[in-house]
């Protein structure tokens, strides 16, 4: 049987988590399914754990690297590694539950061509598997009729775990793919929200976890998660992100009043709520560290003669 649907698994360092998210996508209920890990030249355990579930599960294909070039490359190389018409990226700390793939599948094919990618809804877990919160996601508003109706919800929502969904093969040819930037997951799904609607699966199937050492936790350091030396200081991150959104509307397949329409919605739900960001970058540029004004006035307010 040919399968529909690739998992790709893009791994750096991931012993701690990577068996129960690997075991988590092989046993799922739909059989037809292809897992495809990239390890990005990890000094763990993980190459160990890999090998030995590839030797027990056809399915599996290990593919090593021995340099780190980055998250944002692993993410692709998993990508460019598919060959299914379905694809879904699965971060190695998080868990898919068995109904995951047949129930997004079930969602897809019954919105038809044009819905672009499928999910669940979500929980999330921390480090030692406790589902802790319940995400609001039953009513996005991301199967409305219009692209920029879509993209105006999703960037209000920031409900950037949907990325992990199930997604056509030819919804993401039509994007230009991850972006290096901070937002790539939100620049990826609005590019997708542009060229379809996305198909909900109304299951709580995707459990995602929050733990103190991954990239969105880290801050500033994340940075050079998308490519190792770059000086997270001048890397102007939100900003960039502001611009790749712009670019991505441009590249999409839309009529040009829509795209106008998609374009404006940008800066209301995005870009101006989060304009204190964009200093940030400036004032990083310049080596201002954050909380520097706030410093100054308590130091002045110090100094002051008691009365």
């Amino acid at each position: 049987m040919t399968a529909r649907l690739t998992f790709g698994i893009p791994v750096y360092n991931g012993e701690r988590f990577l068996p129960a998210a690997l075991r988590s996508v092989q046993e799922q209920d739909l059989a037809d399914i292809r897992i495809v890990i990239s390890d990005n030249g990890s000094t763990d355990a993980t190459q160990q754990i890999c090998l030995a579930a590839a030797a027990e599960d056809p399915r599996i294909e290990y593919h090593r690297y021995d340099e780190n070039r980055g998250g944002i490359w692993n993410y692709r190389n998993v990508l460019a590694l598919s060959r299914t018409e379905l694809f879904s990226w699965m971060a190695a700390d998080d868990i898919k539950l068995p109904g995951f793939a047949s129930a997004t599948i079930a969602a897809l094919d019954a919105a038809g061509p044009a819905a672009a990618f499928a999910c669940p809804r979500t929980q999330v877990i921390d480090a030692d598997g406790v589902i802790y919160e319940d995400l609001n996601d039953a009513q996005l508003g991301l199967d409305a009729p219009t692209a920029h109706e879509r993209v105006r919800n999703l960037l209000r929502s920031q409900a950037s775990h949907l990325m992990y969904g199930v997604i056509r093969a030819e919804a993401i040819a039509a994007t230009r793919g991850i972006r290096s930037s901070l937002g790539d997951d939100m620049v990826l799904l609005v590019e997708l929200l542009c060229a379809g609607r996305m198909a909900l699966a109304p299951e709580q199937l995707f459990l995602q976890r929050r733990h103190d050492t991954q990239v969105s936790v880290l801050g500033a350091s994340s940075t050079t998660w998308f490519a190792p030396g770059r000086s997270g200081a001048r890397s102007f991150g939100e900003t960039q992100t502001n611009i790749e959104l712009y670019r991505g509307v441009a590249h999409a397949a839309l009529p040009f009043g829509e795209k106008l329409r998609t374009w404006g919605t940008l800066g209301p739900s995005w870009v101006f709520p989060r304009w204190r960001a964009v200093v940030r970058d400036v004032l990083n540029f310049i080596g201002v560290a954050p909380g520097a004004g706030r410093l100054r006035a308590q130091r002045a307010a110090q100094s002051q003669p008691v009365r």
